[in-house]
């Protein structure tokens, strides 16, 4: 009985309370409060349309069951937003989407990008140039609006393609989302009504 009482004891500290992980609220910006069916509108340099859906927007924590002795003391949050998009770019890739995930208070959340194919970060251990690495960039529409705090993703800079390679680079803004991307055969897709 006496060699059970300090394995008991160490069965008790692997239960109790977690904590969980929030986004901060730089960290929240990334993802746009737009209810879920919401339509945008692109319009191309070539005059064609394109219309996204927004899915709705999901978030959710692991070790809920707070398995310390396995998983830790911290509840992850994840969090997904998603568009879905009329036009087809890649049939395997099809959506549009940005998630985050914190492990840690203490640690800044990790965002994941991937936009019909074209993915931001990289995997670890691939290497094309300033990998991992957030470029702002300002971006001012053919209608005259102006993000100018809007960041790029491009592929062979700071991002991949991993599709069939129509997607070339993208533009986001915390405060809209997707407001323009590029394919690569030099079609330009701005968002309207902004």
């Amino acid at each position: 009985m006496r060699k059970l009482l300090p394995f008991l004891s160490v069965l008790m500290t692997g239960c109790g309370t977690c904590e969980q992980v929030h986004l901060t609220p730089e960290e929240r910006a990334w993802f746009p409060a737009h209810p879920a069916g919401t339509t945008i509108t692109f319009r191309s340099n070539r005059g064609n349309t394109n219309t996204m859906t927004l899915i709705e927007q999901r978030e959710w924590f692991n070790n809920t069951d707070c398995n310390k002795l396995e998983a830790g003391s911290f509840q992850p949050i994840h969090v997904q937003y998603g568009l879905q998009s009329a036009t087809q770019y890649d049939p395997k890739l099809p959506h549009f989407s940005i998630s985050a995930d914190k492990i840690r208070p203490d640690v800044p959340a990790r965002l994941q990008f991937s936009i019909s194919g074209l993915e931001y970060p990289l995997p670890a251990g691939q290497k094309i140039g300033p990998t991992d690495v957030l470029v702002p960039e300002p971006c001012t529409l053919s209608t005259g609006k102006t993000y100018p705090a809007a960041y790029v993703f491009r592929d062979g800079q700071n991002a991949k393609n991993y599709g069939t390679g129509r997607l070339r680079a993208f533009h986001w803004d915390k405060q809209a989302g997707l407001i323009r991307y590029e394919l690569a055969d030099g079609e330009v897709f701005e968002r309207l009504g902004e």
